[in-house]
């Protein structure tokens, strides 16, 4: 998929996506960590896909947990208020974990856990049926956030040509932007595939899709996000996993 393509799936006219992403309209979605919510221009803006890559232990799955607790909290505290839906392809997400980031946050852990909408993947087509029922819930009013982890996993093991997998990325990116353009912060996480562990997966059909990808790297105990296009000045930060979630480093 050409770049041309996903502008034209947004409507938008080239290069028009950054000032859509540094202009906010209204209460952001945010993270907690300074240096990763100023990368962010602020937050995670409702109407925008953002794309987050790395490896395994790079903070992926964390990060999406603690967006689905944060979007709850009201505007004032950092988040929309709303509910998150959460589509796991892989199984990762842990309940335990979001109980612990719920009380890091103040939040009643059972009504943390009730305020995310949970399913699991197991086919690219299952897939679009949930990013279908995901728009319904945010037309609805519901839900500020969808959360899908990881994206490339299930198209890559389906028995695709070249053509029907290109077709298949679009689908689900056209989906993605259907569900951001009825108010809603999508993020989207992506595996590595190269030995050196830069490239995310998907390649071409996928480099342009989100309003802002940003890989992550694991440095220790330490995380590090690199925007991997900003048009802003702030293109890096650092954060860590502690036993509340996502923290300042």
């Amino acid at each position: 998929m050409s770049a041309s393509d996903v502008l034209g799936i947004l409507n938008l006219p080239p290069y028009s996506r950054r000032g859509f992403v540094r202009q906010p309209q209204g209460p952001r979605l945010r993270v907690g960590v300074s240096s990763l919510d100023s990368l962010l221009a602020g937050g995670l803006e409702p109407g925008c896909v953002y794309d987050f890559s790395g490896e395994a232990g790079s903070g992926k799955t964390q990060l999406c947990m603690q967006l689905s607790v944060n979007v709850q909290l009201p505007p004032d505290s950092g988040g929309l208020g709303k509910r998150a839906v959460y589509i796991d392809t892989r199984g990762d997400f842990s309940p335990e974990r979001v109980v612990a980031m719920a009380l890091a946050r103040g939040l009643e852990p059972s009504e943390a856990l009730g305020g995310i909408t949970y399913a699991r993947a197991l086919s690219l087509q299952h897939l679009l049926v949930l990013l279908d029922k995901s728009l319904q819930e945010v037309v609805a009013g519901d839900a500020g956030l969808l959360v899908i982890d990881e994206l490339t996993g299930l198209l890559r093991s389906e028995a695709l040509d070249a053509r029907e997998r290109a077709e298949a990325y679009s689908s689900v990116v056209r989906a993605l932007w259907r569900v951001a353009k009825a108010g809603c912060v999508v993020v989207a996480t992506r595996d590595v595939v190269s030995a050196d562990g830069l490239s995310p997966a998907g390649g071409a059909h996928l480099d342009t899709y989100a309003c802002l990808s940003v890989m992550l790297k694991r440095r220790g105990e330490l995380r590090d996000a690199v925007a991997l296009s900003s048009p802003w000045s702030r293109a890096s930060a650092t954060f860590r996993i502690g036993e509340g979630g996502v923290e300042e480093p």
